[in-house]
């Protein structure tokens, strides 16, 4: 199903996007297109270089847990598991996405953290 995901001009002055490097930004911006309704994707490296980075023979899993590690320390994003699954969910996703038509997610909530 397609999903059209927007990207506020007011978050290029934001603080916590400020301080990422910008390759953490450019994977930010990935992962709000990656992910679902709720904000939940799978946070795999492989999963997300297979939608973010499809044409980048250059990005490695090691690249990517550098920068997911940026996102979840600046509060951006959570990263859990379940079942020995890695997912990754968007902190206030629906504060700052309008989902029209809304579907469940099919992937788990993390435990304890409110989105």
């Amino acid at each position: 199903m397609a999903r059209i995901r927007t990207i506020k001009p007011s978050l290029w002055g934001d603080e916590k996007f400020a301080r990422l490097s910008r390759d953490a930004r450019l994977l930010y911006i990935g992962l709000v297109s990656m992910a679902d309704d709720d904000g939940r994707f799978l946070a795999s490296p492989s999963a997300v270089i297979g939608y973010v980075y499809p044409n980048d023979d250059n990005v490695t899993a090691g690249k990517v847990k550098r920068w997911m590690a940026e996102l979840t320390a600046n509060g951006l994003v959570t990263a859990y598991e379940a079942d020995g699954i890695r997912y990754g969910a968007h902190m206030n996703y629906r504060k700052h996405q309008r989902i029209s038509h809304p579907q469940p997610s099919p992937l788990p909530c993390p435990q304890g953290v409110l989105l």
